[in-house]
């Protein structure tokens, strides 16, 4: 066929249509939505339930109005076995319902919805794989992206803020033999908020992730698996710039007839360091989180698929016991 033979031997007048089928994927939408403001912003009663944060609503609040553009497109080339992915939205919000701080002497801040203009949201990601055949593997190299700009109110002046967000990755698959996987990756996430007012409060930090995991077919249908992930939370709050190490390992072999039960025994989080980290930013606050995740403990299961396609396929259908 053309496009089986490649781009070289495609007749110049059947170049257009070979083009057109492999970028075909290609989508824009455009689309609208409100939000209508609840009953507690438009209620003008002051809640006095927390003396130092009085919230009070507006009657004369507007519905917000939004207007989102999404541009997608994927390239996929099945013989060189590459492919290009690109996805792009932009969304614009008028009427958008914000608050205004009213902070008096004693500190005593009183917040009241008001809408404004000027709200812009934009979000993007971009991923590229190809194959490097000296390593038996595949390369994918992918980043995120997001910009917000805003407004809020202090004291009736207009506190602008602007967010920006990038997180690029790069991961490798590899098969060196026929019963052995590997996969690394590395991503590093950028975060950068700043503020009209008050620009002391503005905010930059970075986070890092490392992950590598291995699956290993044995004889007599043993299986062997293990991941593990760490995580660098950097230039946050003293004691919150936790460096997390988390190791699962399991192992399992396939039992029954075309492979439809598994066994298998798995051990999560080996070193039991596993602990969360979140951070938040505000106009008048910057909030770090620290929660105790679920830390070391094992798990012994048992699955049996429904499917005569057994246990080999992906994603195949079962019904679960889990003992521990």
């Amino acid at each position: 066929s053309l496009v089986s033979n490649g781009y070289n031997n495609i007749l110049p007048t059947a170049r257009f249509q070979y083009y057109f089928n492999r970028f075909k994927n290609i989508s824009i939408n455009y689309s609208t939505s409100t939000n209508q403001p609840t009953i507690e912003q438009l209620q003008p009663i002051p809640d006095n339930s927390n003396p130092l944060y009085v919230k009070q609503g507006n009657p004369s609040l507007n519905q917000e109005f939004s207007h989102s553009i999404r541009f997608n497109a994927q390239f996929v080339n099945p013989f060189k076995n590459k492919n290009f992915f690109l996805n792009f939205s932009i969304r614009e919000t008028q009427n958008k319902i914000v608050n205004n701080d009213r902070i008096n002497a004693q500190g005593v801040d009183s917040v009241m919805p008001v809408n404004v203009n000027g709200v812009y949201n934009m979000n993007g990601s971009v991923s590229y794989g190809f194959p490097v055949r000296f390593l038996k593997g595949t390369v994918e190299v992918s980043s995120n992206y997001s910009w917000y700009k805003g407004k809020q109110f202090v004291n009736n002046d207009a506190n602008n803020i602007k967010s920006i967000s990038v997180g690029p990755e790069v991961r490798l698959d590899m098969n060196p033999t026929k019963s052995l996987n590997l996969t690394l990756s590395a991503g590093l996430s950028f975060y950068n908020t700043k503020y009209s007012l008050q620009s002391a409060r503005s905010s930059r930090y970075t986070n890092q992730n490392y992950s590598i995991e291995a699956a290993w077919q044995l004889p007599k249908r043993f299986f062997i698996s293990s991941d593990f992930n760490y995580r660098i939370n950097g230039q946050q709050t003293a004691g919150y710039d936790a460096k997390v190490p988390l190791w699962n390992a399991s192992i399992s072999k396939q039992v029954l007839h075309f492979n439809r039960g598994e066994i298998k025994w798995s051990a999560n989080d080996l070193l039991n360091k596993n602990i969360g980290i979140n951070r938040s930013a505000n106009q008048n606050y910057i909030e770090d989180n620290s929660v105790k995740n679920l830390r070391r403990f094992f798990l012994l299961s048992f699955t049996y698929s429904l499917s005569k396609t057994g246990l080999n396929k992906e994603g195949a259908g079962g019904m679960r016991m889990i003992t521990r």
